[in-house]
């Protein structure tokens, strides 16, 4: 990436952030937990706790009078619901006290977004496309990708409407949030990741899990669920993240994982943070985290995160990909220039990385003949090419 486009990237960057974090900060349903170097957002007066380790919580919760109790059997948590004055992140901190010589599983229920830096998304805002792709048969014959993401807009792409399936129910919705003649900061999300899975292997199926909202929220709960409903497809891919209360791996996600199958694959966007942190669900052990190269794939973007924790790298930078056919009539944003989008858009970002490495790894298991995608995966992580904190070097 030569020096001017870096910079305007960055500026970008910069300005979505500062508008994303103001939306954010006006929603009822989202909270943030704001110590400095341990942000991250959570379901307002909500929190997790283990099933096996109630016992050792069960007086403390009881003190906080709790509204309601949810058993989440399938992940072997109890979500709890306080009333509004009770300090969430305190609760989790008194809570996580050792006692009977371990530390109880407790958290909170958090957020995670495919969302512009902070999170686990796009690095900046799509860009209407004349430029298009041609989908033919090819790779990913009978394997099944699951998205986790926004959903996805049928009637635009003939290609991804034989590909994917998906009810009524996981249809994107495109200016709701707020409906203002933009479109929301997401919409589309969806539709572009499974495009840049098809690209890789056209002839995959892919399943659609809608687990985020068109400004691109959803939480621990639902995604973990998702997770556990299409843990045996070939492989998940997760274009989403959040941080974490005291940067421990937020439980109902490593609950969710251990029912994905040894020959599956779980594949997650690192974050666009430029930043060391851990993000969940990539910096689990069993996820593949993938970071972001430049679009000539020499050097890291600017907005990638980085660390011990990512596996992988490929160009995320002008991504082009499957969108939404939409005109923007909106006004008054000066980050934002309304456009018309054909059905494609470039866009940037680690969530862009995550389907490139997804989508390799269902056609490398076809192509290679391998037994399985979790074969594959191996295969490819073997690459020579190393870049410290970025993990292998991907040209894909």
């Amino acid at each position: 990436m030569n020096g001017k486009s870096d910079a305007d990237l960055n500026r970008r960057h910069q300005a979505l952030l500062g508008r994303r974090m103001i939306r954010a900060g006006e929603r009822k349903d989202i909270a943030v937990s704001r110590s400095v170097g341990q942000e991250y957002l959570y379901r307002p007066q909500q929190i997790l706790v283990a099933a096996d380790d109630l016992p050792l919580v069960r007086e403390e919760i009881a003190k906080q009078q709790p509204e309601r109790q949810d058993q989440l059997n399938q992940l072997r948590l109890v979500r709890f619901v306080f009333p509004p004055n009770v300090d969430i992140p305190g609760l989790v901190s008194r809570l996580r006290t050792t006692q009977g010589g371990r530390v109880p599983r407790v958290g909170p229920n958090h957020v995670l977004a495919g969302e512009p830096a902070y999170q686990g998304g796009p690095s900046d805002s799509p860009k209407a496309s004349r430029s298009s792709v041609t989908f033919a048969a090819g790779a990913g014959a009978r394997m099944r990708v699951a998205v986790l993401d926004t959903g996805i807009t049928h009637g635009v792409h003939k290609w991804l409407d034989t590909r994917c399936g998906g009810a009524a129910t996981e249809a994107e919705e495109l200016d709701v949030l707020p409906g203002d003649g933009w479109l929301d900061d997401e919409a589309g999300h969806g539709t572009f990741i499974a495009g840049v899975v098809l690209q890789r292997a056209p002839s995959a199926s892919i399943d659609i899990a809608k687990v985020l909202d068109s400004e691109g929220y959803g939480d621990e709960v639902g995604v973990a669920q998702a997770i556990v409903h299409f843990a045996k497809d070939d492989v998940l891919n997760l274009s989403l993240g959040g941080y974490s209360h005291g940067d421990v791996p937020p439980i109902g996600l490593v609950e969710a994982v251990r029912h994905v199958g040894p020959n599956s694959v779980v594949v997650a966007a690192a974050g666009n943070n430029s930043s060391t942190r851990p993000m969940w669900p990539a910096a689990l052990k069993r996820v593949i985290a993938v970071g972001a190269l430049d679009r000539a794939g020499k050097l890291p973007a600017e907005f990638s995160n980085r660390g011990w924790w990512v596996d992988c790298c490929t160009p995320a930078v002008d991504v082009l990909s499957s969108f939404v056919a939409f005109s923007e009539s909106g006004s008054g944003d000066p980050v934002r220039t309304a456009q018309t989008f054909k059905g494609w858009a470039t866009w940037s970002g680690t969530s862009f990385a995550a389907p490139k490495v997804a989508g390799e790894i269902v056609a490398s298991k076809t192509r290679d003949r391998l037994p399985s995608a979790a074969a594959a995966a191996q295969k490819l992580l073997a690459g020579p090419k190393w870049l410290p904190d970025y993990g292998v070097v991907l040209a894909l």
